[in-house]
């Protein structure tokens, strides 16, 4: 009897056991099973918060140092603030265009409070002689933080100034600004006039442009002046220290901005890769290696630099890919005032000049393109308001506008004479008139699928997209021109996928346009940016709950929805 209830109890046991351990597997198995979370948005918390604002803010943005002559320096202070619990690094290279001292970053830490950056300007002795020969004076600007400090110098002129400085940190680039006022370093008068050289740019027959010239006074003393072109006989021709066709690199645009980009009407000219800086609307160069590259056609260039200072020096040179010997180009670099002639006796024919600046602050001013033949100015196409002047502590802005009419096609140059109480100054003027006849243009044709519009100039090649999108012709919307027409720069599609929509600027960025979610398409012509003559403006206007584009020449929209689209300005100048 005990022998079978012996037997019962290890059946039930061995029944009741694996049912245990499975239960318990199973339980197991559901706890530690995967729990798939839906994507549900919620309440940024603190820390959340904090990482979509700024980690690190500069205050103020903008500092006035006043005025520093040779016996009065000034200083002013920046605050750092970090709103981050951990350490937030930050540097600058010290403001851009000048020269440091030593090749080096001031750089800093800041943790949970504030920090500061000192910025301490003065005025540089100048040689006795030195007084009476050179009418700028070298600045130096001392940056401080904690025990580290950066030196830098720049060469100005007496009068205003802005310069920027950019703070570098994990919380990305800041950019503050110095202002300054240099006071007359001398007693008697002396005339400054910034550019020396005055592009004019290519212009066709018939149109006007204009330009400016800045007159101040370096002296205590007034300065009086008056101003006109040279008269020259008509079988007068330049000699050839006037010959050449120059090409100013200044960007009006950037000027004070920080960081330099080309012009739009030289993109066809001129090329810059790495990291660019601006001095005055000048390029300059940064850390590491960065690049221009000029394409000519002539018998050989001459580069001008903005400054000059033979320390400075760190570039090298070529042509069409053979290098440039440096040593005896820079020899007497300060003796002819940063002109430097690069090469001459080339094949008459296109060449590419190529600028490599490794770790220089040397600002680039422009070149001369050597070969074909310069003319003098036809006597009025000149035009120069004001004429005269008196200057004491201003500045004055001379519009120096100069009238294409029917001049024949060709390079002109002259001279622009300053008669001053202290002697005579000169500024260089140059341009190209192009005859009227070159304009060659493309047609620009306009498809609509119900709610896009869409512009090609050639709608072979884009046969394929325009069917499966349901395209319908509706003609010639406009003329652009050929890549080859000077005053004209090219004109970019991009398209958003997902608003069915496309975009169209000469500005390769979208000036201003917020291009995410587009697609970059390329460019359909060239477009001008100014009224060319028999040119005609080219809408735009905006559809802001679809955000669809129309673009047509006519000022009324054509048969535009007026109540949905709204008006976005001119896009350009077209045929």
């Amino acid at each position: 009897m005990k022998i079978k209830n012996y037997f019962i109890i290890i059946t039930l046991v061995m029944i009741v056991y694996p049912m245990t351990v499975f239960a318990q597997d199973s339980l197991s198995q559901k706890k530690s099973h995967p729990v798939i979370k839906q994507n549900i948005q919620k309440p940024l918390d603190k820390d959340e918060k904090q990482s979509t604002q700024q980690i690190l803010t500069v205050k103020p943005q903008e500092i006035n140092l006043g005025t520093i002559s040779a016996d009065k320096s000034s200083e002013g202070v920046f605050t750092l603030k970090s709103i981050s619990s951990d350490f937030v690094d930050w540097s600058t290279d010290g403001p851009g265009g000048w020269k440091k001292l030593e090749n080096r970053k001031l750089s800093g830490v800041i943790k949970n409070n504030s920090g500061s950056l000192q910025v301490g300007i003065r005025l540089l002795p100048k040689e006795s002689e030195d007084e009476q020969k050179s009418t700028s004076s070298y600045v130096e600007m001392k940056l401080e933080s904690g025990s580290e400090k950066l030196i830098c110098r720049k060469e100005f002129q007496a009068g205003a100034h802005k310069t920027a400085i950019e703070i570098n940190s994990s919380d990305g680039q800041k950019t503050i600004f110095a202002m300054f006022t240099i006071g007359y370093t001398q007693k008697n008068p002396s005339i400054n006039l910034n550019p020396l050289r005055l592009d004019m740019g290519s212009i066709l027959q018939g149109k006007t442009v204009s330009k400016k010239i800045m007159v101040s006074n370096s002296g205590k003393e007034m300065l009086k002046w008056s101003v006109a072109a040279r008269k020259h006989a008509k079988e007068d021709f330049p000699d050839d220290f006037h010959q050449g066709k120059y090409i100013s690199f200044i960007n009006e645009e950037v000027r004070g901005h920080g960081v330099y980009n080309v012009p739009v009407n030289l993109k066809d000219k001129i090329e810059i890769m790495g990291q660019w800086k601006e001095s005055n609307g000048y390029p300059s160069g940064a850390e590491g290696e960065n690049f221009i590259k000029v394409n000519f056609n002539g018998t050989g260039i001459i580069l001008y630099l903005a400054t000059y200072q033979e320390d400075e020096v760190n570039i090298s040179m070529s042509i069409d890919k053979n290098s440039i010997e440096n040593i005896e180009l820079f020899e007497d670099m300060e003796e002819n005032k940063g002109e430097l002639l690069v090469a001459e006796g080339l094949a008459d024919g296109p060449h590419v000049f190529t600028i490599v600046s490794k770790n220089s602050r040397l600002v680039f001013e422009g070149v001369k393109i050597l070969g074909g033949r310069t003319a003098y100015f036809p006597e009025g196409s000149i035009k120069i308001v004001p004429n005269s002047g008196a200057t004491t502590r201003q500045t004055n802005y001379l519009n120096v506008s100069f009238n294409a009419g029917q001049i024949d096609p060709g390079n002109y140059v002259d001279d622009i004479v300053f008669d001053t109480n202290r002697g005579e100054a000169l500024v260089e003027i140059f341009a190209e008139v192009l005859p009227e006849n070159i304009l060659k243009v493309v047609d620009i044709y306009r498809y609509y699928n119900g709610t896009d519009y869409l512009f090609t100039a050639d709608p072979q090649a884009e046969t394929k997209r325009l069917i499966q999108n349901r395209y319908v012709k509706e003609g010639i919307a406009f003329r652009l021109f050929k890549p080859d027409n000077p005053g004209t720069v090219s004109f970019y599609r991009w398209y958003n996928p997902q608003k069915k929509s496309h975009f169209y600027h000469y500005n390769y960025t979208g000036g201003g346009k917020d291009l995410r979610g587009y697609i970059y398409e390329g460019m359909i012509g060239n477009i001008a940016t100014s009224k060319l003559t028999n040119t005609r403006e080219l809408y735009r206007w905006y559809n802001a709950k679809t955000g669809h584009y129309f673009y047509s020449t006519d000022l009324q929209g054509g048969k535009i929805n007026k109540r949905i689209y709204k008006f976005d300005g001119i896009a350009g100048y077209v045929k």
